[in-house]
């Protein structure tokens, strides 16, 4: 089995593959020690399982255009992918689209999350989980209205949330003063270090004989209903059995050479990652207003956001990662004020859909073909039950989840 593209996703479906008995070899073009899987938020999202596109979001992402530190931007290109892509998310803005995904969304975080705790149990990881669940925090009477209703419909949904006041919140965590007008907490959302996951992921998979490559595939060739080769960047080919397409933001390129339609973005996030700080906030949060996720990992704490379809632009937008940075001491009086000047800043290409859900299964065409794409800004969370589901469709069993629809011709 070769998967392409060595990120969170195809790390686990290789993780599963290879416990179910496959030779499995990972194809990557880069050495996997960056990357989506390293810089994320690292935060387990149940409370987050309305998918991205969704009734109102048309509205605040045009809004939001029109401000250079918004937490969200396109850039204006005439190309047809783009267009397709913005006619679909727009066509699954729609209350349908959100009763039919959201409780699949929900039964997915929480498998993730329960195979997160069966890692946490192996030896040789060490990952830093901890289930302190997650805090939205708003300081506006509009985004207290906004995650009132939030709280509401997850916890139709089945799931822990507690509203808080603001003195609440200073209660549970007394070490650091918190501006805001109250918060929900969600319970069963959990949070781990992700680079150290994937280092221990990394390590584990090569101990039990799964091989890495370094190369870039640029095309994949074909024989009636089989892929035969991939083809690399300098012109040699390998021969393949069985594929994993699990390259991220990558992987509707390499989808169009085998005439499939995957409707992915790259969704440009930033984030910073401060080095044992005097003081950082106890419990993850969202800084709801400003878009903006707070994570202590470890000793450490991460600052993120924005989520920016740049067409693989490598410029770092300043003035959005300072807006990041600004938001701390809003909701955070305490905390030092940051200048984006002094900071190590890390940015990487989330796989954003059309209709906010992945695609993951077989395609009708190609019958050796397993894809594992369009995570989008909850890939860590779904990282470890994609791999089970993979492994699953691998064997030919029954999977954990439905997958009808996460169906990968669903564009097509």
């Amino acid at each position: 089995m070769h998967i392409i593209g060595g990120g969170i996703i195809g790390l686990c479906s290789a993780w599963y593959l290879r416990q179910a008995g496959y030779d499995v070899t990972i194809i990557d073009k880069t050495d996997m020690q960056d990357g989506c899987s390293f810089g994320n938020a690292g935060i387990i999202v149940p409370s987050h399982s309305v998918p991205l596109a969704s009734p109102g979001v048309i509205a605040e992402g045009i809004r939001w255009m029109f401000s250079a530190s918004s937490p969200f931007f396109i850039k204006p290109r005439m190309d047809a992918d783009l267009l397709r892509w913005l006619w679909q998310f727009y066509r699954s803005c729609s209350k349908e689209h959100v009763a039919r995904a959201t409780p699949i969304l929900r039964d997915f975080h929480l498998l993730s999350k329960s195979l997160y705790k069966e890692f946490a149990q192996t030896t040789g990881f060490t990952f830093d989980l901890e289930e302190r669940g997650s805090l939205m925090l708003y300081r506006t009477t509009k985004g207290e209205h906004e995650e009132k209703e939030g709280a509401e419909k997850a916890h139709a949904l089945g799931l822990q949330v507690s509203l808080l006041s603001a003195s609440q919140i200073a209660a549970m965590d007394p070490g650091m003063r918190c501006d805001v007008l109250g918060g929900v907490l969600y319970h069963d959302d959990a949070h781990l270090y992700p680079g150290k996951f994937v280092l221990n992921l990394q390590e584990a998979l090569k101990a039990a004989g799964v091989k890495f490559e370094t190369e870039t595939v640029t095309r994949f060739l074909t024989m009636g209903d089989l892929i035969t080769h991939v083809q690399y960047a300098d012109g040699s080919s390998q021969r393949v059995n069985d594929i994993v397409l699990a390259s991220g933001a990558w992987s509707a390129k390499l989808a169009r050479s085998l005439g499939l339609q995957l409707l992915v973005q790259d969704g440009k996030g930033y984030s910073v990652t401060l080095k044992n700080p005097q003081a950082r906030p106890a419990i993850p949060s969202i800084l709801t207003e400003s878009r903006v996720a707070v994570t202590p990992m470890g000793s450490d704490l991460r600052i993120g956001g924005t989520l920016e379809v740049s067409n693989f632009s490598t410029k770092i937008n300043t003035k959005r990662v300072q807006a990041i940075l600004d938001a701390m001491t809003r909701y955070y009086p305490d905390f030092p004020a940051l200048d984006v000047a002094s900071q190590n800043i890390w940015y990487g290409y989330r796989p954003v859909s059309a209709d906010g859900v992945p695609y993951i299964g077989r395609t009708q065409k190609y019958r050796n073909l397993i894809v594992a794409v369009g995570h989008a800004m909850i890939g860590i969370s779904l990282g470890p039950a994609t791999g089970l589901l993979v492994s699953e469709i691998a064997q030919e069993k029954k999977t954990s989840l439905d997958l009808g629809i996460f169906k990968v011709d669903r564009h097509s």
